[in-house]
């Protein structure tokens, strides 16, 4: 599959790697230092530090493997594909991730070959089982793997991967790293996966909230994006929001697809919510993961999640079915959600970046938000990302080179950054699909805060889950629910912590 690297894809690197200047010699042109010409501007370029280049290697030929989760089947929307392009077809995203992959053959003289085994249901572990069966009998077959975040989390805990600190030549401080990520999973200064620009899926399960502006409009209602930038955009002012768009156009008491909704929302929209908040169920401390979901914040951010669910003539969960008229219940409940919203009958759409590109042929404008604070003292937006949908980047214990895969991952990683996300983010999304200048904006918002929970991504004691049970069936006994849960989450975290104690 060796590939010889293409003038286009030498032209991106080119690109990258030197200052901007435009025009003929002599010509004015913007720097960073001001006003000058050209010809200043390029022998400036002379003087200036080198390019980044990755350290590469010689696999001599041989053929690198690469595990990658999917779902269903390899057509599965939140298949990991950051690996799997092998020629290109003139699409944007897909044609960087080739060429970036042509590159990395070519660099490391290797034969890239990506196997995907399938992901299964939220919480399900699927893949853990899957690759935790291949390192306890000892198959060498996988240099590199991309499972869902959450069995990453049960591989590491098991002793199943490197920790990449171990390894020089991964650069977790570097931007094409998430740093706000690595914090948040890191356990003792230990990272045993990484995320960032080398994940796609990273990018696309990044929860946003969609604004409809002929809606808003229509309402009289002033752009929420001057509240964002003040830092005043909170669950309240959401809320304030979604009200004033609210029409029971039915009267039968509650929103329903006949309705114009306030907010389109599914079931598991709480635990975005939860996480936009910036409190934690777990946290670190002194290298062991301790429960704090059971704290006042916590349950306070709960019961105001709630309330959210509980305005059900504000809010509609595209989840239930018995919502919906027979226009809209033969769809998908991410489809319904998408549906209403491009008709204008929902204000806000609350889910993934998944969400923008279904937005393309959308007649009416919409805009692009981040998630709401707790309140006005939160000292900055988070961005959930969705630990089942998004891959993370890891080595199994059972590569036969990991100092080679680290260099590989590295330099994935770079080229990921040079040439997928300029393709996915700068191009595709901020160009193609983001329909104003303020929503770019709010795009780099977005992605520069995304993490998780370890407490989310180990499902201590299944309290993300009951959560969303109890919002979605009305009832409101976190409290209880919670110290119900108290010896099972004593329980899991002290094995938990055991067991990354023995893998020292």
């Amino acid at each position: 599959m060796k590939r010889t690297l293409t003038l286009c894809m030498a032209a991106v690197l080119l690109t990258a790697s030197l200052v901007a200047c435009g025009g003929d010699e002599g010509s004015t042109v913007e720097t960073a230092q001001g006003t000058g010409t050209a010809a200043d501007t390029a022998a400036a370029t002379e003087t200036a530090e080198p390019a980044y280049t990755p350290e590469t290697t010689d696999m001599d030929g041989r053929e690198f493997y690469i595990l990658s989760k999917m779902e269903v089947d390899e057509s599965g929307r939140w298949t990991a594909e950051d690996f799997k392009i092998e020629e290109a077809d003139g699409d944007t995203v897909n044609d960087a991730i080739y060429e970036r992959n042509q590159l990395l053959e070519e660099e490391f003289n290797c034969d890239i070959v990506n196997h995907f085994e399938a992901m299964g249901g939220l919480f399900s572990y699927t893949l853990y089982g899957t690759i935790s069966k291949l390192v306890q009998s000892g198959d060498t077959t996988y240099d590199f793997i991309m499972p869902p975040i959450q069995d990453c989390a049960k591989l590491a805990a098991d002793g199943m991967l490197w920790d990449l600190t171990m390894f020089d030549t991964v650069n977790l401080d570097q931007p094409w790293w998430n740093q706000v990520f690595d914090e948040a999973i890191s356990i003792g200064g230990k990272s045993y996966y990484a995320n960032g620009d080398i994940s796609l899926t990273f990018m696309r399960a990044a929860y946003a909230i969609l604004f409809n502006k002929n809606v808003l409009t229509n309402y009289d209602m002033e752009s929420p994006y001057q509240i964002v930038t003040d830092g005043k955009w909170t669950i309240d002012a959401l809320m304030t929001m979604a009200r004033a768009a609210s029409e029971d156009i039915n009267g039968n008491g509650y929103m329903d697809s006949e309705d114009k909704v306030g907010m389109a929302m599914l079931y598991n929209s709480g635990e975005a919510f939860y996480a936009a908040t910036g409190v934690k169920l777990v946290t670190v401390e002194d290298g062991e993961l301790t429960w704090t979901g059971g704290s006042e914040k916590s349950i306070s951010v709960m019961n105001k999640i709630y309330d959210i669910y509980d305005e059900k003539d504000v809010t509609l969960n595209c989840d239930v079915a018995s919502l919906m008229d027979s226009t809209y219940v033969q769809y998908t409940n991410v489809e319904r959600g998408a549906n209403l919203f491009s008709s204008d009958r929902a204000l806000f759409l609350f889910g993934t970046m998944n969400n923008v590109p279904t937005m393309r042929d959308m007649e009416g404008d919409f805009g692009i938000l981040p998630l709401p604070k707790y309140d006005e003292n939160q000292e900055r937006y988070y961005s959930y990302v969705h630990t089942w949908s998004a891959s993370a980047a890891a080595i199994p214990i059972t590569a036969q080179k990991p100092e080679e895969t680290a260099l590989f991952m590295e330099a994935a990683a770079y080229y990921a950054r040079e040439i997928i996300t300029p393709a996915y983010y700068e191009t595709a999304l901020k160009t193609k699909y983001a329909r104003d200048e303020e929503s770019q904006a709010m795009l780099d918002l977005i992605y520069e805060n995304r993490w998780c929970d370890l407490g989310n991504l180990y499902n201590c004691g299944e309290v993300l889950t009951n959560m969303t049970t109890l919002v979605t069936s009305g009832k409101n006994t976190f409290t209880s629910m919670i110290a119900s849960k108290e010896k099972q989450i004593a329980s899991e975290l002290e094995a938990i912590n055991t067991a990354f104690l023995e893998n020292e």
